[in-house]
């Protein structure tokens, strides 16, 4: 018989400590209801791939969000309705306004308007730039809203999202319809999310023959209940997440797993606290003898809710420290900067530390910082790698120790970057990303180049449940 995987979930938490029947954790096997994608880009000649995949056998309404990257203002946002075993992808171009917009060859029913959809610059009221370009870079978010039990609006026994036997959906006309003329509520039943989604995310450059791809950061046990949202509303988001989060680290050497449980006063904390690294970790190669050029992505995604004054009374609030504002010496780009340690290491293990001379821009104070929702760092001098805008900091071939080898960024030199729970005190920022690397072979006369990726690993730093990696021991059975 096979079990439900949130009704499994919860089980094992409970079996290791943890008490809550809901609460929102990373998923430890790459599905669940919300998919964090850390980035999008169509500067230069880049496009943006994505795919978004339904594994079960129920219907799934999901809202599709994109945000830009100086302080996660919403560019665009919609609902896709997946059908069991569905696969709705999409790619994120450049558009002739300036900006970038959305377009789908995928038959699944959205409540896209028009294809492509344009991305909007409508919330660029926040002391950044107010022009198209801004949506250029950022990031995007999948939520599952409901899980679809009945969507025959038209009552011809069908369901209207579905896909027929010639590939479409029944009648996806309806399905817009009735959220223009608010019949949607009233003739749909849904229930609350149950999960099973994964994609990925796709960065390509056709001209210069290079592709990268990573999987999205994917959170379970986000909503209890259906938030069937109307399409033009900003919800649901991070606030509406279950306020209880599950944190669940290792140590192998000791054979140990701790729990770590919290309430809190939001579900944009809950989660923050599921995201928080003290550090992340990954490599690097500026060799110039492959012609190799490595970019980090390195977002926040919950960070404009602590930051930005428009969403919080009396910004900023921990465990960031910078309001987002105009930069104080009058660049047109607004900035919310956090101070971090960047420290590398070649392949022979020599060390090196980067200062605030050799990472730019450099915030006000002349610390080694990231300013942005959304950042890219480029590892050498002439490392170009997703030809970012004003997201981009340069990691000089001064601060680094060798050609390659591997880079910690620490996020716990400022002490304010705590967040404290319940129970828990975490350590560090709420972050994901990744590393992409591109090589070329130029040198043997051949014109082509070569790119691959990889998710960031991460240090995590919790105190409060006695002693870490002490709340519960796994052991292998005969």
């Amino acid at each position: 018989m096979k079990m439900k995987k949130k009704i499994l979930s919860v089980a094992v938490l409970a079996a290791l400590g943890a008490g809550s029947a809901q609460a929102v954790n990373v998923s430890t096997d790459g599905t669940g209801e919300v998919l964090v994608f850390p980035y999008f880009t169509v500067q230069g000649n880049e496009e943006t791939l994505l795919s978004i995949v339904n594994t079960t056998g129920q219907g799934k309404a999901v809202k599709v969000r994109f945000r830009e990257a100086y302080n996660t203002r919403e560019v665009l946002d919609f609902h896709v309705y997946l059908s069991p075993y569905d696969v709705w992808v999409a790619k994120i171009q450049d558009s002739a306004n300036g900006g970038a917009e959305v377009y789908t060859p995928d038959n699944s029913c959205t409540t896209m308007d028009t294809n492509p959809e344009v991305f909007r610059d409508l919330l660029f009221t926040d002391g950044g730039p107010t022009g198209i370009e801004r949506t250029r870079e950022g990031y995007f978010t999948v939520i599952e809203m409901a899980t679809i039990v009945d969507m025959d609006l038209d009552g011809n026994g069908l369901q209207d999202y579905i896909h027929t036997a010639a590939g479409v959906p029944d009648n996806c006309a309806v399905i817009r319809q009735a959220w223009i003329n608010g019949t949607m509520a009233a003739n749909s039943t849904v229930v609350a999310p149950e999960g099973g989604l994964f994609g990925t995310l796709g960065i390509i450059n056709v001209q210069s023959g290079t592709q990268v791809t990573v999987p999205a950061t994917v959170l379970e046990n986000f909503l209890s209940r259906p938030a069937h949202n109307e399409p033009g509303t900003l919800r649901p988001d991070w606030q509406d997440a279950d306020p209880v989060s599950v944190v669940v680290t290792s140590d192998s050497a000791a054979g140990t797993v701790t729990v770590y449980e919290d309430n809190w006063a939001s579900g944009t904390d809950a989660v923050s606290a599921v995201l928080m690294a003290s550090a992340l970790l990954n490599e690097y190669s500026a060799n110039p003898a492959t012609e190799a050029e490595t970019a980090w992505i390195v977002t926040f995604p919950t960070k404009s809710k602590y930051v930005d004054p428009n969403e919080t009374a009396t910004p900023p609030v921990a465990p960031f420290t910078s309001v987002f504002a105009p930069s104080a010496v009058g660049l047109e780009d607004g900035m919310a900067c956090e101070e971090i340690t960047i420290t590398s290491w070649d392949r022979e293990e020599a060390q090196k530390e980067a200062t605030g001379s050799t990472v730019s821009p450099r915030p006000p104070q002349q610390s080694v910082s990231l300013c942005y929702e959304a950042n890219v760092i480029e590892f050498g001098d002439d490392s170009n790698v997703f030809s970012a805008a004003n997201t981009t900091s340069k990691l000089a071939t001064a601060g680094l120790p060798g050609v390659a080898g591997w880079t910690k960024i620490g996020f716990t030199s400022d002490p304010a970057h705590v967040l404290t729970g319940s129970t828990n005190t975490y350590y560090g920022l709420p972050v994901i990303g990744f590393k992409a690397t591109v090589l070329g072979n130029s040198n043997v006369g051949v014109g082509a180049s070569y790119g691959s990726a990889v998710n960031h690993a991460y240090e995590r730093m919790i105190s409060g449940q006695g002693t870490p990696f002490a709340a519960a021991t796994v052991t292998s059975g005969p």
